[in-house]
């Protein structure tokens, strides 16, 4: 008897499906944001790192990862590019200063983005309603109130000013 082998053949190609955005940091709806805040998007897969960017000299709206509080008119300038961590799949972005608060922003993540094998983001993310950040005011109902300075402020000979604004009801 003469036995013929059997063979398997896998005829898909690798790396020819475009990423998708997993999920986006704050999230969408969240609010309470803190202003100092950084924003992450995770991709399904790893990314090249070279392709997601942003803007680092103004405000315009450029880069493959962008955030904005008016629609993507004018967007936030970051403090540098884009940091990657869990092995190119989640970036970071630090916005350049505080963002404002009790502002919504909503976060893009353009076509411009590419996988490692050079597949593209196959529409662009935006997020729906975007994340809103923390009031600055305190707001005190007259019990057990009061605000913590987390470093001494006394030490080291250091200077500030408290001012406030109080209406009474």
């Amino acid at each position: 008897t003469l036995k013929i082998p059997t063979f398997t053949v896998d005829t898909t190609v690798p790396g020819t499906t475009a990423p998708t955005v997993s999920s986006i940091y704050p999230a969408d709806n969240q609010r309470g944001v803190s202003v100092s805040d950084n924003i992450s998007v995770t991709f399904s897969e790893a990314m090249d790192s070279t392709s997601v960017t942003t803007n680092t000299s103004n405000s315009s709206c450029s880069g493959s990862f962008e955030l904005s509080s008016d629609n993507f008119i004018n967007c936030v300038q970051m403090s540098s590019s884009p940091s990657s961590s869990n092995s190119d799949m989640t970036f970071t972005i630090d916005p350049s200063d505080n963002l404002t608060g009790s502002t919504t922003y909503l976060t893009r993540v353009t076509t411009g983005v590419k996988d490692s094998a050079g597949n593209t983001l196959s529409s662009q993310y935006v997020t729906s309603s975007g994340f809103t950040t923390a009031d600055y005011a305190l707001n005190f109902d007259g019990t057990n109130d009061y605000v913590s300075i987390p470093n001494d402020p006394f030490s080291n000979n250091n200077t500030f000013t408290i001012q406030a604004w109080l209406k009474p009801e």
